[in-house]
């Protein structure tokens, strides 16, 4: 090799940017065949149609589940689904099959997937029926017969979330299943059908899922470790945590007031849920370099009620990066509901997820933010009376180049 060439590949390897691992969402279904998926127990029959999976009923045959051959524990999946009207159907999480054999019964948690207003509740297959209580499953008509259905789910721990087409439907801790049933694949459900039936069809597509397994919780939920403040910062029994500021208590500009971390991050994933009072404002800070000037010395994405707003959104609306982006969508959920905020910093690159729909892609060095530390505190505003606020699940997933 010449010297030239030499000191180009040096030049180009200096220059080429470091890149963090990826925090986000893979895909699946590789849209070209069912390599990383295995048939387990049942007749039916799977097949590819364009960038869907269908599955098909077999008459006679017992429930029959198509499988990743990877295992999944902590993780975030969301994926679309559409099924005949006379067919049920469910999703798997934290799975296994008796024997760990193709033939073993598969057993575990299901989100259900069916047109009896049952759609999403969280049931055990072979494993002690219904996981969602039965005082809490309400009959929903989120599912939409015919269509496509939007399905997300949140496994960490001994609790499982789901939505439907954004709608919240179950939020369940099972520390039993949890003990039985930490880990394991997820399995695409035909039901079974009796003689004279069918056939029917289920079809699955955009199977996307996110890694948790490498998130720390920040908040032990129960009282204040590994963080710093002087404002009235509550453990609930549930496991949240209350910002309820004191009598006298107005304004944002009290800093010493913030639930502030012990700790500085870098590049991160931080996610974090909350629930607001009508008109409730808070906010979420990152990269902090000094605690007694965030303002400044800081990132904040907004919280905010705009549940009922309709107008054009800003940076001070709910999501937006204040004083840079304002949020592509308003996704606000209604008062006291919960919502979700997963914010994901890699060097310049600021992404924010709410309530499951990016809002915010930015680069900080390109605009207003470009000055602002690389690393610093994590913060949550008391914005003082009367925004009574809820804080829970805050878990972080440190990057590393």
């Amino acid at each position: 090799m010449s010297r030239i060439a030499v000191a180009l590949l040096l030049n180009i390897a200096w220059i080429a940017p470091i890149q963090a691992e990826d925090p986000g969402f893979v895909d699946l279904f590789n849209g070209k065949n069912l390599d990383g998926w295995s048939q387990r127990n049942g007749t039916a029959t799977y097949r590819i149609d364009g960038d869907t999976i269908v599955g098909r009923t077999s008459e006679g045959s017992p429930n029959s589940f198509l499988c990743t051959d990877q295992l999944y524990g902590d993780f975030e999946l969301k994926f679309d689904v559409k099924v005949d009207s006379a067919l049920n159907s469910g999703v798997q999480i934290r799975s296994q099959s008796v024997g760990d054999v193709p033939e073993g019964r598969v057993n575990g948690p299901q989100v259900e997937i069916s047109l009896d207003g049952m759609a999403g509740y969280v049931y055990g297959e072979a494993a002690g029926g219904w996981m969602t209580p039965d005082e809490d499953r309400e009959a929903h008509q989120y599912f939409n017969d015919g269509e496509w259905n939007a399905y997300h789910i949140v496994a960490f721990g001994d609790r499982i979330e789901t939505w439907i087409n954004g709608h919240p439907i179950s939020d369940l801790t099972h520390e039993e299943r949890y003990q039985s049933h930490p880990k394991g694949f997820i399995g695409l459900q035909v039901h079974g059908i009796g003689a004279g039936k069918g056939p029917f069809e289920v079809r699955w597509q955009n199977l996307k899922l996110r890694d948790l397994s490498k998130f720390k919780s920040l908040y032990n939920g129960e009282d204040l470790t590994g963080w710093k403040t002087t404002g009235n910062w509550l453990p609930q029994e549930d496991g949240s945590l209350l910002i309820q500021p004191r009598e006298g208590e107005k304004g944002w500009e009290r800093f010493d007031a913030y639930l502030w971390s012990e700790k500085r991050y870098k590049d991160f994933v931080l996610d974090v849920e909350y629930a607001y009072p009508p008109g409730g404002n808070s906010g979420v800070y990152f990269r902090v370099g000094d605690r007694d000037d965030p303002v400044k010395q800081g990132i904040e994405a907004q919280i905010l009620d705009c549940s009922d707003y309709e107008g054009d959104l800003g940076p001070h609306d709910h999501g937006g990066i204040i004083g840079t982006a304002a949020p592509s969508a308003n996704m606000s959920r209604p008062p006291h509901e919960w919502n979700r905020m997963v914010v994901t910093c890699i060097g310049s690159h600021l992404q924010v997820e709410l309530n499951g729909e990016q809002i915010i892609d930015t680069m900080l060095d390109e605009g207003a933010m470009k000055d602002r530390p690389l690393k610093g505190y994590i913060g949550f505003q008391d914005h003082g009376e009367p925004n009574n606020l809820k804080f829970r699940n805050i878990r972080i997933r440190e990057l590393k180049p």
